[in-house]
């Protein structure tokens, strides 16, 4: 017999003979499972090295194709929002905060002012 026969049968998700396979009940998840200090205690400090990748939206535009392609240098595209109203912070597409911009040694940022009640199930 040869090696290649004996991957086939394993690529191929064939079981060994005498394998039986048992379903186990698990208990039910609570509707909002409690996060944070909660679950990780004292290893909370796993988390800090953890990154992730922020958004801040200033605000949403729809435009056609030929207007943006008539856009030039000095041109102004105009958003949804008022320039008094809060922008967006964001993490994976969910709005976690909302804060003004402001500006840092030229550089943009936000200093929140509102951060998001966690969503609800």
């Amino acid at each position: 017999m040869s090696k290649s026969n004996d991957h086939s049968s394993k690529d191929q998700g064939n079981k060994p003979q005498g394998a039986e396979a048992q379903l186990v009940e698990l208990a039910p998840l609570p509707a909002t499972a409690p996060f944070g200090p909660a679950v990780l205690g004292n290893n909370m400090s796993l988390l800090d090295s953890v990154e992730v990748k922020l958004s801040v939206v200033v605000g949403e535009a729809r435009s056609t194709v030929g207007e943006l392609m008539g856009l030039k240098e000095a041109s102004v595209l105009k958003i949804d929002r008022h320039a008094d109203y809060p922008v967006d912070v964001m993490l994976n597409g969910a709005v976690i905060a909302r804060g003004q911009l402001v500006v840092v040694d030229d550089n943009f940022g936000v200093r929140i002012t509102d951060i998001a009640a966690p969503a609800q199930p």
